[in-house]
């Protein structure tokens, strides 16, 4: 009799434990939360401050001065708040995601791979970091990145989109250098 309990209980946690299993590996995606990018307005490029393009392409606008006093350099760790969009407008990253709006740091403004510990970090696309690159504390940018400085014809990109051959746009403000 004791037998009998024992097996019952037995195959009750084998059948609880099985469902359990089966749930979370259903295509329901229930506990998967999709990233939900609610950035600011774009900036307004009309109102910029300054502006240039390099003979590669890149355009940048200096939507609003910082007040820091050193500028970005490559070896350098910055905490940065920015919008990617494509050029018909549509936001493809943020560090506006989900209602956090404390910025995202980045650790690799270098043009190559660098260790952290365990870890490999590769380096922004070319035109992201190359925009970052002399911006100061409080410093608002808009960067225009053509293909060549961007994904060009890299591999399919992430979040829906194919960022292959797009021309791209980030706003960027610098939130502090360390």
């Amino acid at each position: 009799m004791n037998f009998l309990k024992k097996s019952s209980l037995f195959q009750l946690t084998i059948v609880l434990s099985a469902f359990l299993l089966f749930q979370g590996c259903s295509d329901s995606g229930t506990n998967v939360k999709e990233p939900q990018f609610n950035p600011p307005p774009q900036y307004d490029l009309s109102k910029a401050d300054t502006s240039y393009t390099t003979d590669d392409g890149l355009q940048v606008y200096i939507i609003e001065e910082g007040y820091g006093g050193f500028e970005v350099i490559p070896r350098d760790q910055v905490t940065a708040k920015y919008t990617g969009y494509t050029m018909d407008g549509k936001v493809f990253d943020s560090t506006f995601r989900n209602d956090q709006r404390t910025g995202g740091i980045l650790r690799n403004l270098r043009t190559v791979p660098i260790s952290s510990g365990n870890n490999t970090i590769s380096p922004l696309i070319d035109g992201f970091r190359r925009g970052i690159l002399g911006m100061v504390e409080g410093e608002k940018r808009t960067v225009i990145i053509p293909p060549e400085l961007g994904y060009g014809e890299a591999q399919k990109g992430t979040n829906g989109f194919d960022l292959r051959n797009d021309t791209l746009r980030f706003d960027i403000e610098l939130v502090n250098i360390f």
